[in-house]
């Protein structure tokens, strides 16, 4: 044997000298210890960012609530100041590092928000980015008037109660010269149709107004058009006769009764002799009406006016509508309350004086 074969190494094995070298992965452990320190402390580093960002300025049992109006073209550094000073968000340079972070600066939406100090900033942001609008929801009874819906969107904090009446007295200030809905007078009274709407907290009181009337030509007049009324009454009649039909009538099925009632009143020209409409000149709550508050000089009073008032007195449903469209079929001419929500019906005056004799028993 070759006293050199000992040292030959096989085909194929050339190692360097540094794979040769333990030194050499003592140092490659070293430098993957490294690297998997600085990921461990990134990663650390982001869970803490998240953290912080999703951390809310306060607990919830010390949470604030606000409304923000966010205008239209608002910058985020804007936005973030705004937040700030509503101590809603901790800081707003960390808001607006974040924005820019993740791309948000130009998909903050307009609008009005509802925020919260127990939000947490990706919650705050992500609310606005998706344009989460907060509205009020607001339910408009059948029958209300104008005044008492002015009352209840100022209560909300909705509207200035006297420049809404006065807009809904004059629809012309809302409109113009080119109202959606033909009528004799300039009021809105009864064509601000009852219904649930959200309203936005920025909106004025000419938009919750139009919202509305809207909704009563999108509801009212699909029914109203193509069909006769009992004695060829318009549509602003047969808004005005509904309303009083909402009034008297406590239950609906009543109503179409009620109706004939009046129409057969009418047809022979006999006064309504509604008591809403005497009700209807009042500011204030009448439990009662009493035999002096007849005599009052108003257009409005069918006591002493025969026919329709100049205007409906309230908001009607659309099933006070179409029982006027559709009333029953009937003789009666008078009606008394019992006092559980129905009446009793007459067809003469003295069967209408026995009835009332017979309740006060």
């Amino acid at each position: 044997m070759d006293h050199f074969s000992a040292n030959l190494v096989p085909s194929g094995h050339n190692p360097s000298p540094a794979a040769a070298d333990p030194r050499f992965g003592r140092r490659v452990l070293r430098a993957v210890s490294w690297v998997l320190l600085l990921l461990g402390l990134g990663a650390l580093a982001a869970l803490a960012a998240h953290g912080y960002m999703t951390m809310p300025l306060t607990s919830a049992a010390d949470a604030h609530a606000a409304i923000v109006t966010i205008p239209p073209g608002m910058s985020s550094g804007d936005i973030a100041d705004m937040l700030e000073r509503e101590g809603l968000i901790r800081d707003a340079r960390h808001f607006r590092l974040v924005s820019r972070l993740y791309g948000f600066e130009s998909q903050l939406q307009a609008g009005d928000y509802l925020l919260s100090s127990d939000m947490g900033l990706l919650t705050v942001m992500e609310t606005l980015r998706r344009g989460r609008i907060h509205a009020e929801r607001v339910t408009i009874q059948e029958g209300l008037h104008l005044r008492q819906i002015a009352d209840v969107l100022a209560a909300k904090g909705l509207v200035d109660r006297e420049r809404f009446l006065m807009l809904a007295g004059d629809e012309s200030l809302v409109y113009g010269d080119q109202p959606p809905i033909e009528k004799p007078v300039p009021s809105l009274e009864g064509y601000l149709f009852p219904d649930t709407y959200l309203f936005s907290p920025s909106m004025t009181e000419e938009q919750i107004i139009r919202t509305m009337v809207n909704r009563f030509v999108e509801v009212v007049l699909p029914v109203v058009e193509g069909r006769a009324a009992p004695l060829g009454m318009n549509l602003h009649e047969v808004v005005t006769l509904a309303s009083i039909v909402e009034k008297e009538a406590l239950l609906k099925r009543e109503q179409p009764i009620i109706a004939s009632v009046f129409i057969n009143r009418l047809r022979i020209d006999m006064p309504l002799q509604a008591d809403p409409t005497i009700a209807y000149l009042f500011d204030e709550h009448r439990p009662r009406i009493l035999y002096a508050d007849l005599e009052i000089p108003s257009p409005y009073n069918t006591y002493r006016n025969r026919g329709l008032p100049p205007g409906p007195i309230g908001s009607p449903g659309l099933s006070a509508i179409e029982a006027v469209l559709e009333p029953a079929e009937t003789e009666w001419y008078y009606f008394v309350a019992r006092g559980d929500g129905t009446h009793i019906f007459s067809r003469t005056f003295n069967e209408h004086v026995r009835a009332r004799q017979q309740l006060n028993r």
